[in-house]
């Protein structure tokens, strides 16, 4: 069939691979000039990493990641409050951090090999559909030609989706640095330092570049997106300060932090569309379930959806039937993670002073339960719930 699909992020460019190679003729729009990733680091999960391995893309993948074998959250005082480890799961188990364009390249080149059209500058604003035939609209008033299927990949500010204000309080600034040799980091670990709940930093490596030897890091600061003004007006020694303060070990880190631009700002919000699926438009990635990082499920989960509306499609003749397939395929998972992130993430990101005293003091003892590791494994790697279970 001819399938539409809005935004060229992970979510529409896996799609897109996906249905290519399953013989479909796909067109894939984006409103950006040129190709081009946002963002800094990412941890793609054994859910992800299944996925890109139906692709047959894990493999070189994994050559410019890193291996991610914990997840350790401490306390300014060094006490442990988090401490996750793949290997609770099985020995075979990791995250593979890696730099987000790494894995918008892998994706973008799949695609295009497989007969993708992509076609850039072309914003869409919303759909016009006349029975089981659909074209999308875009912003100047052109529409596409006709199609059986618009998969809409536009994340968050989709024009398919109407939401209110979902914007969470907190987001964080982003900067990739060279992996530091001095502070006791691991390029095998995500670490992270906690004050509270409001103020926080992290490490996290991220593999290397495209054509490049070097090793990267992915630091990450929490902060309030109406404080980033306050923030570029700040002499950069003295918020760098306050950073030491938290963590003194990060100074090589911060070190090869010279100005502000090095930044990125990332806003954080948590919203789920009520159905995936709306005639012969279907919502994946985060146009249907927007959450914070604080489980690192993001890219993932839009792996995933790419994944099972492939297969869906696959094995099922009517579109209709695939499409219901597909959300009952997804539902339960999205609604698990969803609720998850909902909980979790005020423990680590909010203003809340009893949220994160509990944690400061319940995590420890938890932890001790033979069931716990296991549990919290699971739980990062996103294997709760059975993601492709219908």
């Amino acid at each position: 069939m001819k399938v539409a699909i809005g935004g060229a992020g992970i979510a529409g460019l896996a799609a897109a691979a996906f249905f290519a190679r399953a013989g479909h003729e796909v067109s894939v729009y984006d409103k950006a000039p040129k190709p081009a990733p946002v963002g800094s680091g990412l941890i793609i999960q054994p859910t992800g990493q299944a996925a890109l391995a139906a692709l047959g893309l894990l493999d070189n993948l994994v050559k410019c990641g890193a291996r991610l074998e914990r997840l350790d959250g401490r306390l300014e005082c060094g006490r442990k409050v988090l401490d996750v480890r793949y290997d609770a799961l099985g020995l075979d188990i990791f995250g593979l951090s890696i730099h987000r364009s790494a894995l918008f390249d892998c994706l973008h080149d799949a695609a295009r090999e497989a007969g993708v059209s992509f076609f850039y500058g072309q914003e869409v604003a919303g759909a016009e559909i006349v029975g089981e035939v659909m074209r999308l609209g875009f912003a100047d008033g052109a529409f596409s030609p006709p199609a059986a299927l618009a998969v809409d990949a536009l994340g968050l500010r989709t024009p398919f989706v109407e939401r209110e204000n979902c914007y969470l309080d907190y987001g964080a600034l982003w900067a990739n640095v060279p992996f530091p040799s001095a502070g006791g980091f691991s390029k095998h670990a995500l670490s992270q330092r906690y004050r509270s709940a409001n103020v926080s930093a992290g490490v996290m490596p991220i593999g290397r570049l495209r054509d490049s030897d070097e090793h990267l890091a992915a630091f990450f600061w929490t902060m309030r997106p109406s404080n980033y003004e306050t923030f570029l007006m700040t002499p950069l020694p003295r918020w760098k300060e306050q950073v030491l303060k938290l963590w003194p070990e990060a100074a090589q880190v911060l070190d090869q932090i010279t100005s502000h631009e090095d930044f990125v700002l990332a806003r954080y919000a948590h919203h789920t569309a009520p159905e995936p699926v709306e005639g012969r438009v279907v919502h994946i990635g985060d146009a249907w379930h927007a959450a914070s990082p604080q489980l690192g499920q993001g890219a993932n989960m839009a792996l995933l959806d790419a994944w099972a509306l492939s297969n869906a499609l696959q094995r099922h003749e009517d579109a209709d039937a695939a499409l219901s397939a597909f959300a009952k395929m997804r539902g339960r998972h999205v609604w698990l993670y969803q609720t998850i992130s909902r909980l979790f993430t005020p423990v680590y990101q909010s203003d809340s002073k009893l949220l994160p005293a509990l944690r400061d003091k319940l995590a420890e003892p938890l932890s001790g339960f033979w069931f716990m590791p296991k549990l919290l494994a699971a739980m990062v790697s996103g294997t709760l719930g059975g993601p492709l279970k219908a």
